[in-house]
């Protein structure tokens, strides 16, 4: 005892080396781990890493040493040197753990750095021949190796690599410290004997060996950490979706599997997740797409932040999907919501999520050894529907339902039967008319598109539609509608009776189509021998927005073709007065909304549209008239004409026979 009382009270003038080596290590730790943490993390981490080097090793060795030997007469003995090298390395391997506790990173990092300093240590114990040059080697070799390993002792710290999983790699990293642990005591102890040094000519070789050791040791972990981080960064390259760093599709469909099926030994919920960003394509059009990429990015990163035990993967443009924990998820995505909204430019940003809670059935009684693909993909299309059957717009989250299901199912029924359906007449046009409202008499109708489907029924046009618009395919419903009439004003005269004209609808997308639209109304007037006067083409006062040229040089080419152009849903948008100003409608349709709410503010609204329509010399249609009230109210103000259920609802064009006049006899 009191020669280990007597190595400590000289230890500083005697290993000075180790003490500064020490101090090097937690800088280094400092600067390699903590360097942005708080001033007191900075302190105790300085000190506890101080705590844990090499220093400490030192002296754990030497009072194991000395203890035993001070009953032991090994000197100079191989079962001295035996000794010597495990009095030498078990400390260092009981430290390391707590290093690695210290810096709270899982895998080899902490063994690794520590052999840094271990072998630079060693190594100058068999090249120094004083104290003084041990510690001048010590120190430049330990910063010198540390500054050469930087990038690779980061990666280790702060990247998810296989390493941290690996062990080979941490077993590595001992079986050196091992092997220049065993060369360091080599020549003190088994070919010198003596206390003080290496000075016979084969203990020069064991230190040029242990030169050559440690030179094997830096360029074997350089070369290993080369191949291994090459490897991954072309794995993550196609893990990772390169404009946003989110994950990609591929990495949520291998990764997700495990992800569920590990839920069995949990008993956690998760749910697949499907994301719409609302309005970024309006950024992209206004700020360029620059701005739109770093919104996705903050996104991926608002996303991944919120559920950093899941996957948040980008799937395409601004879609994200992913697998995350069932627990407090409306919470989370509402959060998210609201920081993705503060990033907003112009119109605001709208996180709308479609989550599909996946069925504990999924993952604690299947018995097959892994989740499908097409199982997977299957749960991300589902939690897609919910987003876009989304029955509450002020909502973020919609979870999925059956009846969603359904309606997609319909979807891409409609999309890939557009031309059988056309084709073999499941798109009826039904008639709804328009009543003169001076007169009473029918002056015409509006022709609306119904899908008689064999499969699904009846579709209204809010199940086929939007999604045929979507795609820019609304223009065969539009022409078919077109196509249909001209048939049935043949029916109509060859039973001596006077077709009435026609509205209907044409959509900004029948123009955006990239089909020559006039070119196939022209063909399809000419093949039926339609007048003219019998087809007025509708443009909604949305279709205005958007695109400044396309919608005006459209009234005028309808205009010049010598149909008649009328607005529809006058009032529904916040431009009304300009659209009168800038467009030549020959009849504005007033928006039902007003008819609906027949207070006396929409009157007043109708009354001031009827006015200024007159002063135009603009026709008025009010749509959605369904009481005599409201009829005896337009009558009052001077509208033109009146379209709603008091007349009657949409109907086929034989049951409208006997409201058309007679054909004169002589035509």
């Amino acid at each position: 005892m009191q020669t280990i009382i007597d190595w400590l009270s000289q230890y500083w003038y005697r290993n000075y080396t180790d003490i500064l080596q020490g101090i090097v290590f937690a800088a280094v730790t400092l600067f390699l781990v903590f360097k942005d943490t708080d001033r007191s993390t900075k302190i105790k981490k300085c000190i506890l890493s101080f705590l844990v080097s090499y220093n400490t090793a030192e002296i754990i060795s030497y009072a194991t040493y000395a203890g035993f030997t001070s009953f032991l007469s090994i000197q100079g003995t191989f079962l001295d040197f035996l000794l010597a090298s495990g009095c030498l390395l078990l400390p260092v391997f009981i430290l390391i753990p707590l290093y690695a506790k210290v810096l709270a990173i899982q895998g080899p990092g902490a063994a690794f750095l520590y052999a840094l300093f271990f072998c630079s240590n060693c190594l100058a114990m068999l090249l120094a021949q004083s104290v003084w040059q041990r510690m001048c080697i010590t120190i430049a070799l330990s910063i010198a190796l540390t500054w050469y390993f930087q990038q690779e002792i980061r990666y280790l710290f702060f990247e998810k690599s296989m390493l941290q999983m690996d062990h080979r790699f941490q077993g590595t990293a001992y079986a050196f410290m091992v092997l220049i642990g065993v060369e360091a005591e080599l020549p003190r102890i088994v070919l010198d004997g003596s206390p003080n040094g290496v000075v016979n000519a084969l203990a020069y070789g064991v230190s040029i060996a242990g030169i050559a050791l440690i030179l094997f040791f830096v360029f074997f972990m350089k070369f290993n950490f080369f191949a291994i981080m090459k490897y991954e960064n072309y794995i993550r390259s196609q893990d990772e979706d390169s404009t946003t760093g989110a994950k990609s599709l591929t990495y949520l469909i291998e990764h997700g599997r495990d992800m569920i099926l590990k839920a069995q030994t949990t008993n956690e919920e998760f749910a697949v997740f499907y994301t719409n960003l609302e309005n970024l394509h309006d950024v992209n059009m206004i700020h360029g797409y620059d701005a739109g990429t770093k919104i996705l990015q903050k996104t991926a990163a608002l996303l991944a932040a919120q559920f950093p035990d899941g996957i948040v993967a980008r799937v395409s443009g601004s879609h994200f999907a992913g697998i995350i924990p069932l627990a407090n998820i409306e919470n989370k995505f509402n959060l998210a919501a609201k920081q993705i909204e503060g990033l907003s430019l112009d119109e605001a940003l709208h996180l709308k999520v479609g989550i599909y809670p996946i069925p504990v059935a999924t993952h604690t009684t299947r018995h097959e050894t892994e989740l499908s693909y097409d199982e997977l993909t299957t749960m991300v299309d589902l939690s897609a529907y919910a987003v876009r059957y989304q029955k509450d717009s002020r909502q973020v989250v919609q979870y999925f339902e059956e009846d969603l299901k359904k309606q997609e199912e319909i979807r891409l029924h409609v999309i890939s039967s557009i031309d059988k359906a056309v084709q073999n007449q499941w798109l009826r046009v039904y008639y709804q008319p328009l009543i003169h409202i001076q007169s009473g008499k029918p002056a015409g109708f509006e022709a609306l598109s119904r899908w008689e489907d064999p499969v699904y029924g009846l579709l209204t046009p809010d199940k086929f539609v939007p999604s045929l618009e979507n795609l820019r395919l609304i223009y065969k419903v539009d022409l078919n509608v077109l196509s249909t009439y001209g048939r049935e004003i043949q029916k109509i005269q060859k039973i001596g009776l006077e077709p009435l004209p026609i509205s209907f609808n044409i959509s900004r997308t029948d123009l955006e189509s990239g089909i020559d639209l006039y070119g196939e109304i022209e063909r399809i007037v000419n093949a039926l021998a339609i007048d003219k006067n019998l087809i007025h083409i509708e443009i909604t006062e949305s279709a205005l927005n958007g695109d400044s040229l396309i919608m005006p040089q459209a009234i005028k080419h309808f205009h010049r073709m010598g149909f008649e152009v009328w607005m529809d849903d006058f009032g529904s948008g916040y431009s009304s007065l300009n659209v009168l100003k800038d467009y030549p409608f020959d009849v504005i349709k007033i928006d039902m909304e007003f008819m609906k709410k027949f207070d006396e503010r929409s009157k007043q609204i109708v009354r001031s549209i009827c006015e200024m329509a007159t002063s135009l010399g603009t026709r008025t249609v009010a749509e959605g008239v369904e009481t005599k009230e409201q009829l005896q109210f337009l009558q009052q103000i001077g509208c033109t004409y009146a379209q709603g259920y008091l007349s009657s609802k949409p109907k086929p064009v034989q049951e409208f026979f006997s409201l058309l006049p007679k054909r004169p006899s002589n035509s």
